[in-house]
C-alpha cells in the first residue's frame, strides 16, 4: 500500500488525465460545429446564390418552323408537330422520333412516356423513350388524353349524346382496350377535363353541366384496383355549387389537386378519396401553375404597392412561399420547385424559399427555357437557335 503521498499523487494524475480529456471533447464538439458551420455556409451559399447573366455552352441550328411545340422531357426535350415527335439531349442527339399526320396534336407526358393524340381525331401515337411509337385507334373523336408511367392512356371520346372515358394498354398482345367508363350529359354533364396517376390505378374526372341556367360542378373519383371493382370503380365524388372544377393534376404519386376558379383543394388517398385542404380565394387570381410537389398562385395586388402577389402550397396545402412581384410577365410555369417569369427577354426565376435566383435580360426573344437536370444549366430557345447555357454571377460589362 502506497503513503499518503503517493495516493494523492495519483489522485490528482488522474484528475488531470481526466480534464485532459474532458478538453479534447470540447474541440473535438467545437471542432464539428465550425466545419458544420462553414459547410452549412457554403451550401447555402451555393443554393441561394443568385444569377444576373449566363454564358452559352453550347447551340444548335432550329431547322423546324413555327408550327413547332417544344416541350421539357425529363432533363431532356420534346418537339412536336402535324407531322411527328423527336426527342433530343443536351447535345442535340436524337433519342428518338416517330412520324404522323394530325391536325391539332395534343400531347401528354409521364416518365419516359408520351402519348400524341389528334384532337377531334381518332389516332393516338404511345411513344417509350426508345423506339418509333404504336399506334391506337379509337372509336369516336379524342377530347383528351393522359399517360402513366408504363404507357397506360386514358382518352375522353366524345358523342353526340354522351361521352366515353377509356383506358388503353397499347403494349397489349390482345385486347388493348382496359376499361371503358360510359358518361351521360344530360346526368353527368361534359367532361371538363382528366387526371391519371402515375401508376395508372386511378383516374379522376370534372364534369359541367347547365340545367335551365344553373351551372354544377363536380368531380368524380375511379379506382382501378380489388378496391375499385367492389364499388364499380368509382370510390369517390364531390358537387360544386358556387365554384367550376376547371383543371385536375396529380402532384403526387397518390395526391391529387383540384383547381377550381376561385381556388383550389387537395385530395390524399385514392383509394378512399379524402379532402385534406380546400382553400378559395376573394382576389383576382392570373396564373396557376403546378409541379411534382407543389401548388401555386399569382395574384392581382390591389393595394398599389406591387403588381402580383405570390403564394406557392406544398402537397399538405401549407404555404412555403409568400411573398411579391413589381414586374410584369407574360408566362410563368415551375422547374423542380421554381417558378419562372418569362417576357420576351425579361426573364425571373424564383425559388421556393423566396431567392431570386436568377434576374437577367436574354440577347433574343425567348419562347423556351427548360431545366437540364443540373440546377445552373437550361435549354434556351427562340426562333431561331436551340441553346444550352448556364447561368453566371457576375454582371455584363
Amino acid at each position: 500500500m502506497g503513503t499518503l503521498n503517493e495516493r494523492s499523487g495519483e489522485n490528482l494524475l488522474a484528475k488531470e488525465k481526466t480534464k485532459h480529456r474532458i478538453r479534447i471533447i470540447i474541440y473535438i464538439i467545437i471542432g464539428v460545429l465550425i466545419i458544420g458551420y462553414i459547410a452549412y455556409w457554403i451550401w447555402d451559399s451555393i443554393r441561394n446564390k443568385e444569377y444576373h447573366t449566363y454564358t452559352v455552352e453550347a447551340s444548335y441550328d432550329k431547322v423546324d418552323g413555327n408550327t413547332v411545340v417544344y416541350k421539357n422531357y425529363g432533363d431532356n426535350i420534346l418537339k412536336y408537330s402535324r407531322d411527328g415527335a423527336m426527342a433530343m439531349d443536351s447535345d442535340g442527339n436524337t433519342l428518338w422520333n416517330g412520324s404522323f399526320e394530325m391536325q391539332s396534336p395534343m400531347v401528354d407526358c409521364c416518365d419516359d412516356f408520351v402519348a400524341i393524340a389528334d384532337e377531334s381525331g381518332k389516332e393516338i401515337y404511345v411513344f417509350n423513350g426508345s423506339d418509333s411509337g404504336t399506334k391506337i385507334d379509337v372509336p369516336l373523336p379524342i377530347k383528351n388524353i393522359r399517360v402513366a408511367s408504363q404507357g397506360v392512356v386514358a382518352v375522353v371520346l366524345e358523342d353526340e349524346r354522351s361521352n366515353t372515358i377509356n383506358l388503353y394498354d397499347p403494349y397489349s398482345n390482345t385486347e388493348k382496350l382496359l376499361v371503358e367508363v360510359p358518361t351521360n350529359v344530360k346526368t353527368d354533364g361534359y367532361p371538363v377535363d382528366i387526371a391519371l396517376s402515375r401508376d395508372g390505378q386511378s383516374l379522376v374526372t370534372s364534369y359541367l353541366s347547365v340545367d335551365n341556367g344553373v351551372t354544377d360542378s363536380k368531380v368524380c373519383f375511379y379506382n382501378f384496383s380489388e378496391v375499385g371493382q367492389d364499388k364499380n370503380r368509382i370510390v369517390g365524388g364531390k358537387t360544386y355549387d358556387t365554384s367550376m372544377a376547371v383543371k385536375l393534376e396529380f402532384i403526387g404519386d397518390d395526391t391529387l389537386c383540384v383547381f377550381l376558379d376561385n381556388g383550389f383543394e387537395i385530395f390524399k388517398n385514392m383509394k378512399q378519396p379524402e379532402e385534406i385542404h380546400s382553400e378559395h380565394f376573394d382576389k383576382e387570381i392570373k396564373s396557376a401553375v403546378y409541379q411534382k410537389g407543389y401548388v401555386g398562385y399569382v395574384f392581382e395586388q390591389s393595394d398599389g404597392e406591387s403588381r402580383y402577389d405570390v403564394k406557392l402550397y406544398d402537397t399538405s396545402g401549407d404555404v412555403v412561399l409568400n411573398t411579391s412581384l413589381d414586374y410584369e410577365y407574360e408566362r410563368v410555369y415551375m422547374e423542380e420547385s421554381d417558378l419562372i417569369f418569362l417576357s420576351e427577354k425579361d426573364c425571373h426565376i424564383i425559388k421556393k424559399n423566396g431567392v431570386c435566383k436568377f434576374d437577367g435580360v436574354f440577347d433574343t426573344g425567348v419562347k423556351y427555357l427548360f431545366g437540364t437536370g443540373s440546377g445552373d444549366t437550361y435549354f434556351m430557345i427562340d426562333d431561331k437557335m436551340i441553346r444550352m447555357i448556364e447561368l453566371k454571377e457576375e454582371e455584363r460589362t
